[in-house]
């Protein structure tokens, strides 16, 4: 375990959070881990793991309106369903999705599936 000091100025005053770190290890396709390693060299992220750790935290961001928004024992229990809600979510911030505006829309809309 080891612990590192952040500090917090986004209130406008400085906050010192100490705070404990795990080690994780794991296993990426070399593509993925080729971009990460150029996204590091050209400066975006200060190393890998902070690379990690910003993706880990957008994913956090991401599902967070999911929690807030259904019961966690029924949503999380079907992993089918919360891929297909993040994936529904990123088809309409991309503007790619179908937005039914009407209970007869999503009937029509379900029968014909």
């Amino acid at each position: 375990m080891t612990k590192d000091l952040n500090i917090n100025t986004t209130s406008g005053s400085v906050e010192v959070v100490y705070m404990e770190f795990k080690k994780v290890t794991i296993s990426l396709p070399k593509n993925l881990y080729d971009q990460g390693i150029n996204l590091v060299n050209k400066g975006f992220f200060s190393n890998f793991s902070d690379l990690v750790r910003s993706g880990i935290r957008t994913e956090f961001k991401e599902i967070n309106p999911l929690i807030r928004d259904f019961d966690e024992n029924n949503i999380y229990n079907d992993k089918e369903l919360v891929l297909g809600v993040k994936e529904s979510m990123k088809e309409a911030e991309n503007k790619k999705g179908k937005i039914l505006k009407s209970d007869k829309e999503m009937d029509e809309y379900f029968e014909a599936l």
